[in-house]
């Protein structure tokens, strides 16, 4: 079954991580997501070099290592449909550019963001999340 994933899980993909094992757990299944995941994976990957927890070859070792396998799909036709997901569920556009692929697309988004998750608690788009957590 296709998901949609989100930056969470691919940088716990690339960079151990708590859970790093679990990311990779969805090597060869169908993954799509929005261009943006390019851009938020390489600030995520600098953020960690900032704070000392990998040198700079690490991140971009890991950036090139990104699974390839992953549909990616142009963000600016959904931000219409994120915006108004961002304010009413108080929660930042990029993240919203995510569930609202998933939900366009009809997929769960595939997810260890727990803001997210917590966001998203009492919503419709609760049902869409799929925490990586849950058993595959």
């Amino acid at each position: 079954m296709t998901h949609v994933v989100d930056t969470s899980v691919i940088l716990k993909w690339v960079v151990h991580e708590d859970d790093s094992a679990l990311a990779r757990a969805w090597a060869g299944t169908a993954l799509t997501a929005p261009d943006l995941i390019e851009a938020e994976l390489a600030n995520a990957l600098w953020k960690k070099v900032r704070r000392g927890e990998i040198d700079p070859r690490q991140a971009l070792r890991a950036f090139l290592e990104a699974p390839e396998a992953l549909v990616i799909v142009p963000a600016l036709p959904l931000l219409e449909q994120a915006l108004p997901m961002a304010f009413g569920l108080n929660h930042p556009v990029c993240d919203c550019v995510f569930l609202a692929l998933a939900d366009r697309l009809q997929l769960r988004l595939l997810t260890a963001d727990k803001r997210l998750v917590k966001a998203c608690a009492g919503t419709r788009f609760q049902n869409m999340l799929r925490p990586l957590h849950e058993e595959i």
